[in-house]
């Protein structure tokens, strides 16, 4: 029986775990847990934690001492608590494997827990660019500290292999949680409308905005260009939370007071993947820096208007519409969309991020890994 920790630090890595852990789940070789960050208790962002399917094996966080801001302090803080509470689990299970996916400043958690203990770490969907943000540091310093890896794309592969990573320690995998999003059903807007007390007759933009961690003194302005752009077009909106990076006060406060039209607006802090998922292939557009846009949108022929520098690097399926921050050139591109200047093929684009690998086969290669000499002793491969 092999011990499986997986790491989550944010509703949106759990959202894409879910394939891989069902099949876990349903692996009679694994006894696996689920651990997760500070983050998904925090009310701020909807309390995630109640969001995660009760058939998992959880191990839970004690209230945290901390309560949730965005200060870079507050966030180193939160840091050390939670590594002190995984390093803690991992010396009292003793798993086999650590899981980590992704690249939030939270996940280096996991390595650098491991570390000490020898513990092999996967690491899922290493090898993106986002130069807008400090999720382009943690990253690469993710695929260091870890020791097999499963990519979205080749070109992802060929990242890892510059960064001196042993080919056979990578597989080209493609994002599994895409797979199951031909069968989510379109919402039926007038029900649902109702049922949150919001007009569906007319198209709506789905807008999820991020602060840019690397461009922090200009939130206020990004945030707020934005906000101005979608009043100017007179469309619904549905708004969620961004997540838990430095500068998200100042977005959440600009989102309250500035979109308060509930007759127009509905800010969910967390409304779950499923209706995520709904609301994205309804919606006119998504529109923000999310990644969301650019990995799940595709798949839905949805267009996916990208605002500014934060998903900079990352390949962009044919759905993404790119735009500045200025407020006029955000306008501009959501009424192109509206107006069907801007021609989003009828035929389903090709989401060149999903699955190239059967999740089953997957789960095969996670079980093969051993904590071996072999896997453990990491070489650094010098490109000729």
């Amino acid at each position: 029986m092999k011990k499986i920790f997986v790491l989550s630090v944010g509703r949106s890595d759990y959202d894409r775990y879910l394939p891989i852990i069902n099949e876990l789940k349903r692996t009679k070789k694994v006894n696996l847990h689920l651990i997760f960050s500070s983050a998904h208790y925090a009310s701020k962002f909807g309390t995630t934690i109640n969001y995660v399917d009760r058939k998992f094996k959880i191990i839970k966080q004690k209230k945290t001492s901390l309560l949730y801001s965005d200060n870079p302090l507050n966030l180193v803080n939160k840091f050390a608590e939670d590594l002190k509470f995984l390093s803690t689990n991992i010396n009292k299970y003793k798993p086999d494997i650590l899981i980590v996916l992704g690249d939030r400043y939270e996940m280096l958690l996991g390595p650098l827990a491991a570390a000490p203990y020898n513990l092999p770490v996967i690491h899922f969907y290493g090898g993106a660019v986002t130069e807008g943000a400090i999720d382009e540091l943690a990253r690469h310093a993710i695929t260091k500290l870890s020791h097999y890896h499963f990519v979205a794309l080749n070109e992802y592969r060929k990242r890892l292999i510059q960064l001196g990573e042993e080919s056979w320690r990578i597989k080209v995998s493609g994002i599994h949680a895409l797979d199951n999003l031909k069968q989510i059903k379109k919402i039926n807007n007038d029900i649902f409308g109702k049922k949150i007390n919001l007009d569906f007759r007319s198209p709506y933009l789905l807008m999820t905005f991020h602060s840019v961690t690397l461009e922090l003194k200009k939130t206020n302005y990004q945030i707020n260009s934005l906000i101005k752009a979608i009043k100017k077009t007179k469309l619904n909106a549905i708004i969620t939370y961004p997540n838990a990076d430095a500068g998200n006060e100042k977005i959440i406060k600009a989102i309250k007071e500035k979109l308060n039209d509930k007759k127009k607006y509905k800010i969910i802090k967390n409304c779950g993947s499923k209706l995520y998922l709904q609301l994205m292939q309804s919606s006119l557009a998504v529109i923000g820096n999310s990644s969301s846009g650019i990995v799940e949108a595709a798949s839905f022929n949805t267009p996916a208007i990208n605002i500014g520098t934060r998903q900079d690097g990352k390949f962009k399926p044919k759905n993404v519409i790119n735009c500045n921050y200025n407020w006029q050139d955000i306008y501009k591109k959501i009424m192109r969309v509206k107006n069907n200047k801007i021609k989003i093929s009828k035929n389903r684009i090709k989401n060149p991020y999903e699955a190239k690998v059967s999740i089953k086969n997957v789960v095969k290669l996670i079980l093969s890994i051993k904590n071996s000499d072999k896997i453990i002793r990491k070489k650094f491969i010098n490109i000729k």
